[in-house]
């Protein structure tokens, strides 16, 4: 019980740092969004008035007191632009994200996993010398190098795949695989790392010398890696969460990071705070969930 308040405390804490840095950081940032709105053509006496409408007068302490207020009674605001509420606009642009994260890291851990695996099982050979290759390769390409190069090999050259929009099959592999390329990589090395470390593990040569047969060993170094590879996804969500937004800007997709990304542009205070503090919920969530699904594999993390 201790643990949960511990590890609970300190998501909230983690929260407060997360919203206590983005509306410095916004303010901080050159820009008006109330010139923004009323374009260039607005005089210094409508634009008093919009910035005291809006609150955006006030003194910074006052108006972090009033956002903080209004967290903890579920307003996270309306959007200075559109006048909609935050939460409405996150809903409709949550569909597209949460598709290409949840898939991309299934994917990613499945094609990661299985290889990394089988590449420290057949350690030195032909499958382990080429896998590693091809993980140092895709290792050293970030999203925003990835995404063009397949946009330009598979969009424009080979002009077998859309280069923009979502709703289809089609449509959706280029995003899917700038995503999964780089997790699947990380995923590759650490499970072949965790699985050649427990190889030379006492409780492993036992086995062997006992006669049990690689497949059955195979499987049981898999299920003890496991937690392993679990922490190292809970970890790359964070990096998943800002490619998937990067990705979905590069691909025009109307997901979370068109939506932030369009918000930092006009300097929509209340959307850019919005969606950083629902990705950060999402991801203490999914961490919360890593550690349940880790402590019913082994015990002994709990401890």
């Amino acid at each position: 019980m201790n643990e949960s308040i511990r590890k609970f405390s300190y998501s909230l804490f983690t929260m407060f740092l997360a919203v206590t840095a983005i509306f410095i950081v916004l303010r901080a940032t050159p820009g008006d969004p109330v010139e923004k709105i009323l374009g260039p053509e607005a005089k210094v006496e409508e634009i008093a008035k919009m910035r005291s409408d809006l609150g955006l007068d006030k003194p910074l302490v006052i108006q972090f007191k009033s956002y903080l207020v209004g967290i903890v009674n579920g307003d996270i605001g309306s959007s200075l632009f559109k006048n909609v509420p935050v939460t409405t606009l996150i809903k409709k642009h949550m569909q597209p994200t949460a598709v290409l994260a949840f898939v991309s890291v299934t994917l990613a851990m499945i094609i990661g996993t299985m290889l990394g695996i089988w590449a420290g099982f057949k350690k030195s050979g032909y499958f382990d010398n080429v896998s590693r290759i091809i993980s140092l390769i895709f290792l050293s390409f970030p999203i925003f190098s990835l995404a063009p190069i397949l946009v330009y090999i598979f969009a424009i050259k080979l002009r077998v795949l859309p280069v923009s929009e979502w709703g289809t099959i089609s449509q959706s592999i280029l995003p899917l695989v700038t995503l999964v390329i780089p997790l699947s990589a990380v995923l590759m090395r650490v499970s072949r790392n965790k699985l050649l470390e427990e190889s030379s593990s006492p409780w492993v040569q036992v086995l062997k010398s006992k006669g049990m047969a690689d497949k059955d060993i195979l499987i049981r170094l898999t299920k003890v890696c496991m937690p392993t590879i679990l922490n190292v996804v809970a970890i790359q969500l964070s990096v998943v969460l800002a490619g998937t937004m990067i990705t979905e800007t590069i691909f025009d997709i109307p997901g979370m990071g068109l939506l932030l990304f369009e918000g930092i542009q006009n300097r929509d205070y209340p959307v850019v705070q919005g969606v950083i503090l629902y990705s950060t919920v999402i991801y203490m969530g999914i961490y919360f969930i890593v550690d349940f699904i880790n402590a019913k594999i082994d015990p002994r993390i709990v401890s």
